[in-house]
């Protein structure tokens, strides 16, 4: 492990397998590539990592080999809105691929080492435009760094 950060790949894959109806799923540098709303294929899924933090609950301390964090990430969604010319109102599609996402990931525990379950934190619609619209959920899942330490018991 080698205190490396939660590896969103893991999201990636279990949106593509648990929410059929995406078109595609992709990552941060996928998300960055899109320059405008109407360049976005809908509906789509973007995850990207948004921080992480020392919990705390370790204690740091010389030869630490275990720490835990509190890691985000962010699940963007580009679906297309026809209903609403403001976007007030989520049409039903949207509202069932954004509940479809959370279905997929609200209490997944992903297959990392250290990783605990996922939990919802929140969500927002980001920008409205010409019928595409993005909206974006917050995600938070602890997860414990471990280093690897050839020779060294309990590491």
């Amino acid at each position: 492990m080698n205190f490396e950060p939660f590896d969103t790949s893991l999201v990636v894959n279990r949106l593509r397998q648990q929410v059929p109806g995406l078109q595609f799923v992709g990552g941060a540098a996928d998300y960055a590539a899109v320059k405008t709303l109407a360049e976005f294929r809908t509906p789509s899924a973007y995850v990207v990592f948004a921080e992480e933090e020392n919990t705390g609950k370790v204690p740091t301390s010389v030869g630490v080999c275990v720490q835990e964090s509190s890691t985000h990430f962010g699940v963007v969604l580009a679906l297309r809105h026809y209903r609403e010319q403001l976007g007030a109102q989520m049409h039903q599609d949207a509202r069932r691929l954004i509940g479809a996402a959370r279905v997929a990931l609200i209490g997944h525990k992903p297959a990392a080492h250290g990783a605990r379950v996922i939990g919802w934190v929140g969500g927002k619609v980001l920008d409205y435009s010409d019928g595409v619209l993005l909206f974006s959920d917050l995600y938070r899942l602890h997860h414990v760094l471990h280093k690897d330490a050839p020779g060294r018991e309990g590491c």
